[in-house]
């Protein structure tokens, strides 16, 4: 019966049809098309005017830091890190761009700073992570010594990480993990994790208020220009900053804020408050401080006073900064923390959500594709070589590869898409592709000769290439693959959530379907 009714539909086919080409060949760009939240890393209070360092955006604030006066891409887009530090120096206002980049500020209208300067780590010769002012001179430290600003002089060039320098009776120093060393020569003088010279009412000419930072807890106190202690007292918990404000010294860590007046070189009148996720603080007055983190930002009321009870927080403005726990239905992604749990669709606007994410979805760390099986290289197990997730590891039909992203940033996650698989690291996102490098052709030396057996004929080689990477604050945590387009919604610990996605370059990213979708669906 099927052979009798061939002839009869083969009529109902249009035999005129020429096959054609129908896919997108124009070469396509990794673009980052969303992004939104991010924590704010710290800020500094010139005039009234704030300015706060959110991911990779410079805040401009006033009053009580409500909706900001103009924000400040402070690199280009999906090629900048987070603001990490920020100094007023010479009436500029000079930033670093965590291990990238430091940037400098002219300040003439306070509310909309003008980018002038920007020296990338290549040039500083370090990965630069903090500044300090002393005097007129900007010191920069970081990953790989000290730079002074005014004539790019590099001190301490073996030293893996640099902070704070202050001046001490043995000369200028700085931090370096718990030990303070001497510029000139790297000579050990003391111990601290952070140092700061003391005002000149407190009680100790020329001397520091210092932490040294353990495990679960830290010594904070004071001490001479030796660099020896002269007081101090144990706190519970990890501190980020110190800062002197408002006539107190302060620390701040993710889980508690501590500040002390500082007479006679020793520490009084303490004050302890329970704060989720603060970063950095600074005066807008002798009772009012502007407190940001990552929860967002906020006044601190220190006293009571005719504004309201002291030990309390208003004006809180929040954000999605640190996020632990994510999932994705497709449309939607729930992402959060104990700070909060916030419900972003797709491009729109993030939500804080009465939902909890108790279940979360799994970083991936082991995809296979057609090419290949990805995984994220656990290393030897060795603590004295730390290799664990510094690599991606591809076994497949064409052999087998070997992937590092920049600078030794740790892996998180490894997703497909399509037939690229991207991965999500702490430094950012980057997408590899297959490329099997095929056999050389024979020479006329070889031509003609015995055929070899299949097993002794060479086959291609694998390849990874990169497609495209972008900068973002990490870590890079999840890498939810989006249901249209070639992209993925991704999610970091510290810096956000945000779209990116391969586009053909020039073209604008497509509108999301989900963004008026209700907060409480």
């Amino acid at each position: 019966m099927l052979l009798l009714l061939a002839p009869a539909l083969a009529g109902c086919f249009d035999n005129t049809y020429v096959k054609q080409d129908r896919a997108d060949h124009r070469e396509k760009v990794l673009k980052l098309t969303d992004h939104v939240g991010g924590t704010h890393e710290c800020i500094v209070v010139n005039n009234r005017v704030w300015y706060a360092g959110q991911g990779p955006r410079l805040l401009v604030l006033e009053g009580r830091g409500g909706k900001p006066v103009k924000v400040e891409q402070a690199g280009p887009v999906g090629g900048t890190a987070s603001v990490a530090d920020l100094v007023m120096w010479r009436g500029d206002l000079v930033g670093v761009i965590d291990g990238d980049a430091v940037v400098r500020w002219d300040l003439s209208n306070p509310r909309s700073p003008a980018q002038i300067d920007r020296v990338d780590a290549k040039a500083l010769g370090i990965r630069p992570r903090c500044l300090t002012v002393l005097g007129n001179e900007l010191f920069i430290g970081g990953n790989g010594g000290v730079v002074r600003a005014s004539d790019g002089h590099r001190f301490l060039p073996d030293a893996k990480d640099t902070g704070e320098v202050v001046t001490t009776s043995e000369g200028l120093a700085c931090v370096s993990g718990r030990r303070v060393l001497r510029l000139e020569d790297g000579r050990f003088i003391g111990a601290a994790s952070m140092l700061l010279p003391l005002p000149k009412d407190a009680g100790i000419p020329g001397g520091f208020a210092f932490l040294l930072q353990t495990k679960d807890g830290a010594t904070v106190g004071t001490m001479g220009p030796d660099v020896r202690e002269r007081s101090g007292q144990v706190v519970r918990g990890v501190y980020s900053r110190m800062r002197f404000a408002g006539g107190r010294l302060w620390i701040i860590g993710d889980g508690e804020l501590a500040t002390w007046l500082v007479r006679d070189g020793k520490l009084e009148d303490p004050i302890y408050a329970k704060v989720k996720g603060a970063r950095d603080l600074a005066e807008l007055t002798d009772n009012l401080f502007a407190m940001v983190g990552s929860y967002g930002r906020a006044v601190y009321h220190l006293r009571d006073d005719k504004e309201g009870s002291g030990d309390e927080f208003t004006d809180v403005q929040r954000e999605p900064g640190r996020l632990e726990r994510s999932i994705f239905d497709g449309r939607r992604v729930l992402a959060g923390s104990a700070e909060g749990v916030w419900l972003y669709p797709i491009r729109g606007k993030p939500t804080l959500s009465d939902k909890s994410v108790e279940l979360t979805q799994l970083p991936e760390t082991k995809v296979t594709l057609a090419w290949g099986t990805v995984t994220i290289d656990k290393g030897d197990g060795k603590p004295e070589t730390p290799d664990e997730l510094r690599a991606v590891l591809v076994d497949g039909p064409d052999g087998k590869a070997r992937w590092s992203p920049p600078n030794g940033a740790w892996i998180s996650t490894v997703v497909p898409v399509g037939a690229d698989v991207w991965v999500g690291h702490a430094e950012g996102i980057t997408v590899l592709r297959h490329v099997a490098v095929p056999v050389e052709p024979e020479d006329a030396a070889t031509k003609g000769a015995k055929p070899k057996a299949d097993a002794d004929k060479p086959k291609p080689t694998l390849m990874l290439q990169e497609v495209g990477s972008l900068r973002l604050p990490g870590p890079i945590i999840w890498l939810h693959p989006l249901r249209t387009g070639n992209g993925v919604a991704w999610v970091s610990r510290f810096g956000g959530m945000g779209v990116a996605e391969l586009l053909p370059d020039g073209e604008a990213p497509a509108k999301s379907t989900a963004a008026s979708a209700s907060p409480s669906s």
